[in-house]
């Protein structure tokens, strides 16, 4: 017990600093399998990973797609990863913080052990607007993240926004036991893919989830009584007819569909002196 603490703590001390965000390293051989399993790689893919701590999704990576961009801000595990990447042309690394750093330009999808503490900051990134070229993704996040992002329904506008254009599904539970130093709680995989059919530009993001922030304030109104604010009459009963929404259906039991009818009829036929305010 007393060595494995040792070993944590020596980890713990080579990561941390100032800008450290609370990375706990994956060493598991058969979580890392599954985690590159679930995204579904093919030889042409171009693979960012976030967090490459000490490689072990980036050599394994490299060998079955295009191009690894491995992103990793300590800069003792930078060194050590150039080092060992000398010999690998397929790997890009780039020492720096994800939030800060542009994403692909180009389709690409994500394998990685994200830190937890920046889960939201990166889904943020990831399905935003300067996240147009990203694909499809393995992630690992903390298991109860990971339920609130897949459950079935949600009353989060951010999370409603991000559902317009991808799908999560969760995958495999990771037991803590399987990082070091390990977390205070177990983690799960959770994959997301691009809808072939979005719902929605990711441009229309913000003044979506203040539309949607404006609507799930009440969450067990009837529609008709909670869009009174935004539409004129004659525009609610033309929303609500496009949208094939009940008059007395509760906003909590919207469709991603009825959401996404709702919002563009406010767009095309609302004056913005009247949208939500985020």
């Amino acid at each position: 017990m007393r060595r494995q603490n040792k070993k944590h703590r020596t980890i713990r001390k080579c990561i941390s600093g100032p800008n450290f965000t609370g990375q706990h390293l994956l060493h598991h051989p058969q979580t890392i399998r599954q985690l590159m399993e679930t995204v579904l790689l093919r030889s042409t893919d171009t693979v960012l990973e976030i967090g490459a701590g000490k490689g072990v999704l980036t050599f394994p990576l490299a060998e079955k797609v295009d191009r690894v961009i491995a992103v990793e801000m300590d800069a003792n595990f930078v060194k050590t990863l150039r080092e060992k990447a000398e010999n690998h042309p397929k790997i890009k690394l780039i020492q720096g913080d994800i939030r800060e750093i542009g994403l692909p330009a180009k389709p690409f999808c994500v394998v990685a052990n994200i830190p937890f503490s920046i889960t939201t900051a990166i889904l943020e990134k990831l399905m935003g607007a300067e996240g147009h070229a990203f694909q499809r993704g393995a992630l690992i996040l903390e298991k109860g993240a990971a339920r609130r992002f897949t459950k079935s329904s949600t009353m989060d506008p951010r999370l409603l926004m991000w559902r317009m254009n991808f799908q999560f599904e969760m995958r495999t539970m990771v037991p803590r036991t399987h990082f070091a130093p390990p977390p205070s709680v177990d983690a799960a995989i959770v994959r997301i893919v691009r809808r072939d059919h979005p719902l929605m530009s990711a441009k229309e993001g913000n003044k979506f989830i203040a539309f949607a922030a404006y609507a799930l304030s009440e969450p067990k109104q009837p529609v008709a009584d909670t869009f009174r604010g935004i539409f004129t009459p004659v525009q609610l009963k033309m929303a609500l007819k496009n949208a094939k929404v009940d008059r007395e259906q509760a906003v909590a039991f919207l469709s991603l569909e009825q959401w996404a009818s709702l919002f563009h009829t406010m767009l095309q036929y609302v004056t913005p002196n009247r949208w939500p305010r985020k």
